[in-house]
């Protein structure tokens, strides 16, 4: 990839993010395991949605103790108004490994985490980064769209299987600000790069987008067209 695309790719983003990110309360906590019950709840699910539901878990199982030995049906009852409910005995079956594993921590390093039955590849450099500030990528379905768009990746595969997404996210991390870098990413993906619309004019990378230039190729064609008609 051009260095300078990706050197203009990674300040826009972070430029955007100082001005346009959302909050969510669990952005404001560097808590493993809260960090983790967001990440399980906000699954299929916007974040607004996800919001109250979380914060009613959190306060009532919010430490890997309360979770090991919650409710299953009261935990089910909370994730009713996502649906999946499938993520309630989920969250009790990890809390319970990592008491027996892990003394009740949320482990530090990728292989341990992954090693977790529920924690997949986005989860754990989630955790990672989130939770205990290390330099890893992350991409969802939306910082997949984002990659493909703007750099003209032709790729159908889902983005926690894509690796070639996966190294160039690694590549495109700055060395600085990667938390707020990787959060820019799934605001932009949610706020304008969206899998409905484009809204290519607040885009912030528009100027090196490759689906933008193709689209702006298109309209002007047309217009000539119509012009010489």
């Amino acid at each position: 990839m051009d260095l300078q695309k990706g050197e203009t790719f990674r300040a826009s983003i972070l430029s955007w993010f100082e001005k346009n990110g959302r909050e969510f309360p669990w952005r404001e906590t560097d808590d493993a395991f809260k960090i983790l019950i967001a990440e399980v709840t906000l699954k299929l699910t916007g974040a607004w949605k996800a919001q109250r539901v979380y914060e009613q878990i959190v306060a009532k199982y919010g430490t890997v103790a309360r979770m090991a030995n919650a409710d299953l049906a009261e935990l089910v009852g909370a994730f009713k108004p996502l649906g999946l409910v499938n993520r309630a005995t989920l969250l009790i079956s990890i809390a319970r490994e990592l008491n027996d594993r892990f003394s009740g921590n949320v482990p530090k390093t990728y292989d341990e985490l992954v090693s977790i039955k529920g924690i997949g590849h986005y989860i754990a450099n989630s955790i990672l980064c989130f939770a205990y500030d290390q330099r890893v990528p992350l991409v969802d379905e939306s910082v997949s769209r984002i990659f493909r768009r703007c750099f003209g990746f032709h790729t159908n595969k889902k983005a926690f299987a894509d690796k070639e997404l996966w190294h160039v996210a690694q590549d495109l991390l700055p060395q600085r600000m990667y938390r707020e870098y990787n959060l820019g990413l799934l605001d932009l993906g949610a706020l304008v790069c969206t899998h409905i619309k484009q809204l290519c004019s607040d885009c912030p990378i528009s100027c090196i987008c490759v689906y933008y230039a193709a689209e702006q190729e298109t309209v002007s064609l047309e217009v000539g067209n119509v012009s010489s008609s």
